[in-house]
């Protein structure tokens, strides 16, 4: 870490301590915030549990947060709504 790691920090502006955990938070949060499965990333990270793993890594982001609200309210008030689920289809085709 110390040959390698902090000087690339500190050419790319960082001068807060990088350590090898710093790596760890921010694999799984990345991987958390790409969608991947919860239980794939609790197996990777090696944590007795998924909730773990969720209370631990996952920060929900506003912008994720907003695009949810957004969705909701389409699917609910119309306007081109489209389902990322496909049982989800047939249920939104019932109210519309």
């Amino acid at each position: 870490m110390q040959k390698v790691i902090k000087p690339a920090a500190e050419r790319a502006g960082i001068h807060k301590n990088v350590r090898w955990h710093t790596f760890r938070h921010s694999y799984a949060s990345l991987l958390i915030a790409n969608g991947e499965n919860v239980k794939v990333v609790q197996e990777l990270m090696r944590h007795a549990s998924s909730r773990f793993t969720l209370d631990v890594y996952s920060q929900a982001r506003m912008v994720a947060k907003h695009q949810a609200q957004q969705r909701l309210a389409a699917m609910v008030l119309g306007g081109g709504y489209e389902p990322a689920v496909p049982w989800m289809a047939d249920a939104y085709s019932a109210l519309h």
